[in-house]
């Protein structure tokens, strides 16, 4: 119930989502940037060769962020739902070919 009920303390926000977060090597590493005027920037790469993925788009509903990617190098588009675990890790529910969740971990708080 602890867990349940500090999750939900927290609320997904681009100043929530900011900062450098890993997957420790299974997927991707993602950095969010939040300008002055709160328009979110991201950069994500994979975790295996480095190369960028192309957001095609993404947004906030209720307590869970959407990423829609594609890793244009092996032609693999997906959507994925970040939910807060705590305050700095995620779970990332991915929707493509090969769906599965991971484990995403804050690094930093700021670029």
């Amino acid at each position: 119930f602890f867990m349940f009920s500090f999750a939900n303390a927290q609320k997904m926000s681009n100043d929530f989502l900011e900062g450098h977060w890993t997957s420790k090597g299974e997927g991707t590493e993602i950095w969010f940037n939040v300008s002055d005027n709160n328009e979110l920037t991201i950069i994500e790469v994979s975790s295996y060769t480095g190369d960028p993925l192309t957001i095609l788009e993404h947004k906030i509903v209720g307590n869970a962020f959407y990423l829609k990617t594609v890793f244009e190098k092996l032609n693999f588009e997906s959507t994925s739902t970040f939910t807060i675990v705590n305050k700095n890790t995620m779970a990332l529910d991915i929707n493509s070919d090969y769906p599965g969740v991971l484990i995403y971990t804050r690094v930093n708080n700021k670029n």
